[in-house]
């Protein structure tokens, strides 16, 4: 006999989730469910549960489900741990002491997170946290589990200036002698070289620290807007014989704390993994990039009083159908004009009337060494990088004070 009180035929129907409801582990799922005598209205005197068994039947939790709005029962929201089973789940919804007809089977497929499929692939763990309700994507993906690159994050729309999340984790096979500040920059100048969509203007000196159990090297670098934050770490974990450094790109974050740490501090190894994935972009291995001669950084010219002159160390001696790529970018009406010059020499000069355009005052400048592997109809190569990029430097060129602009300013964003 049922207790006093208790409805022996409650029948339950699982609104939420349905048969097709796929979600990815580390986020978060809630439960609808209705309870009524059949043939009538929504019952709200009932007490309800969720249970919930992975693939294998293993019960992962219990949730109450409290009656709501509409009569409908909610529970609250249950984050699906990482590294479970993935495949089918299992809901039981139960009406709590009835004897019959009270219990009702769904189900719903929990899938791997990017963390679990890199871990899986690469043998270490990362699951950044977000500041700005970001869903990080993987953007980027190359080589193999003893050479490679990866980038995850995103960006929050908003006008101008959009908040940003980025970490990225190169590798690299070996120990490459990373002990003290001037190897660190080394390994990220000659074996890293690739820093991602943010251009870097300049990369700062490197300073002893700890990461985890590691002896690490740390270095701010400095990206094109004002308000993008970068930070670098590189270290040599014996457990995998490999060199890594880790990048976290920020753009407003949080005040008060180490954002950057916080991004990298789920970064676990897992030597024991036996990871040996090959990415479908293999892992270019080019030459470090041009440095950046003159003019210094954020050098103001001022209109045709002197010649703007850029130049650039050389990475080698050029051999036949190699040449420098030299792109200038400078914003206008949020839009982006590239002008691109060609040279074999480690110098060009900007073209005098080119202030004169409509223009945000601030000329980006960055240089590539290219090998030619066609001709464009304008006469102009087309090449393939042999190097890196270099580091993205600027210039001030203005006006003088004794002549007026002929374009109105539009510049909706602080370029440096």
């Amino acid at each position: 006999m049922p207790a006093a009180g208790v409805r022996s035929n409650v029948a339950i129907s699982l609104l939420y989730p349905r048969s097709d409801t796929s979600v990815e582990m580390g986020q978060e799922v809630g439960f609808l469910l209705e309870a009524g005598e059949p043939g009538e209205a929504p019952s709200m005197g009932s007490r309800l549960s969720v249970r919930l068994r992975d693939p294998k039947g293993r019960l992962s939790t219990v949730l109450p489900a409290e009656a709501g709005a509409g009569g409908v029962y909610r529970t609250q929201p249950w984050r699906i741990p990482h590294r479970v089973e993935a495949g089918t789940w299992t809901v039981e919804a139960k009406a709590e002491g009835s004897v019959s007809g009270a219990t009702v089977i769904g189900r719903f497929d929990v899938y791997e997170s990017i963390s679990e499929v890199l871990l899986r692939k690469y043998g270490w763990w990362i699951d950044p946290p977000s500041f700005h309700g970001i869903t990080p994507e993987l953007v980027a993906e190359k080589g193999d589990a003893r050479n490679g690159m990866i980038r995850v994050g995103g960006a929050a729309p908003a006008q101008h200036m959009l908040p940003e999340e980025w970490i990225e984790i190169h590798w690299r096979q070996g120990d490459f002698g990373v002990r003290d500040s001037s190897s660190a920059r080394r390994f990220m100048l000659e074996e890293v070289g690739d820093f991602g969509f943010t251009r870097v203007r300049e990369l700062g000196a490197f300073q002893e620290v700890r990461f985890k159990n590691w002896t690490a090297w740390s270095a701010k670098a400095r990206g094109e807007l004002s308000s993008t934050q970068i930070e670098w770490i590189v270290f040599s974990p014996p457990e995998t014989g490999q060199t890594l450094a880790i990048g976290t790109t920020l753009a407003l974050p949080p005040a008060g704390v180490d954002a950057h740490a916080l991004f990298r501090e789920s970064f676990e190894l897992h030597p024991d993994e036996g990871a040996y994935a090959s990415a479908a972009t293999p892992l270019p291995r080019l030459l470090p990039a041009p440095e950046l001669i003159d003019p210094p950084l954020g050098t103001a010219f001022r209109g045709s009083e002197s010649p703007v002159i850029l130049r650039w160390s050389p990475v080698r001696e050029l051999a036949v159908g190699e040449y420098y790529e030299v792109d200038v970018d400078y914003n206008y009406r949020e839009g982006n004009f590239p002008l691109r010059l060609v040279t074999r020499a480690t110098q060009v000069t900007l073209p005098e009337d080119l202030y004169q355009m409509p223009n945000c005052r601030i000329f980006n400048w960055q240089v590539t060494l290219m090998k030619v592997i066609d001709t464009a109809a304008d006469g102009n190569p087309v090449g393939v990088p042999l190097s890196y990029r270099s580091f993205y430097g600027y210039i001030e060129w203005t006006y003088p004070a004794t002549e007026t602009q002929p374009f109105p300013p539009l510049c909706p964003n602080e370029q440096v």
